[in-house]
């Protein structure tokens, strides 16, 4: 299922071989009973995560809920079944090359600065090292441009859902469930509506999930010269354009 809308990302972002857009928000929580400071984020709220892998059409493709507040993004992306199943030391699909090139390049996810760089996952080059970089600034560019997807998916989780607007009242069990569900009736609605009203959207990002659903924090994980290779042949590619 999740393989499905490859394609849809090269024609509609313009980012090629990209397979999905990733981000992890905060779902606030009550303070769950005896639980000490295992939810407690650094936002100083307790909160669950949502991790979600988004399509060009606004369709959540893979989420894991439930994780602490405190943990990264790139932390529970790796200790996810997703990532253990399909990107622990295995290919998710066969490199191929970029349009007009011949060197095969990795299949990606894009992401933020809140998950490592990986030669599966691209995030943007530091903004200290982009200002006289106009090659560096038009990657960051068409990776905003493709990651954008999964904000605006949150956007919509929040305004559809106000449940996301305040603390979840319940236990932290329930409240996986009621994200779960909420990702579940989010999908359904998108598919059984006209999709196109979305994938029309041209905002950066949604107001909503500024104020409801909040970024993790930003990892300063270092990465393998293999993942800095494969972001320069693709900031190499769209300085040719």
């Amino acid at each position: 299922m999740w393989l499905q809308s490859v394609e849809d990302f090269l024609v509609l972002w313009g980012f090629p071989n990209c397979l999905g857009s990733i981000d992890g928000k905060h779902i606030k929580l009550k303070c769950p009973r005896r639980s000490g400071s295992a939810y407690f984020c650094y936002k100083n709220y307790f909160s669950i995560v949502l991790l979600a892998i988004v399509d060009p059409h606004y369709k959540f493709m893979v989420v894991d809920i439930g994780n602490y507040g405190r943990h990264s993004d790139s932390a529970i992306f790796e200790n996810s079944a997703f990532y253990q199943q399909y990107i622990d030391n295995k290919t998710i699909l066969p490199p191929r090359p970029l349009p007009g090139r011949d060197d095969p390049v990795p299949h990606v996810f894009v992401g933020d600065e809140g998950f490592a760089l990986q030669t599966y996952l691209m995030r943007p080059y530091p903004k200290t090292g982009i200002i006289n970089d106009t090659r560096r600034k038009k990657f960051n560019s068409q990776l905003s441009r493709a990651r954008r997807v999964v904000e605006n998916a949150f956007g919509i989780l929040a305004m559809k859902w106000r449940v996301f607007l305040r603390a979840i009242e319940t236990d932290a069990a329930t409240a996986d469930w009621i994200v779960k569900a909420a990702c579940c009736l989010h999908n359904y609605i998108i598919t059984k509506n006209n999709t196109k009203e979305y994938v029309d959207m041209e905002t950066e990002e949604q107001d909503e999930p500024i104020r409801a659903l909040l970024n993790t924090r930003p990892t300063n994980r270092r990465s393998n010269t293999a993942a800095f290779e494969v972001r320069e042949k693709f900031a190499d590619y769209f300085s040719s354009l």
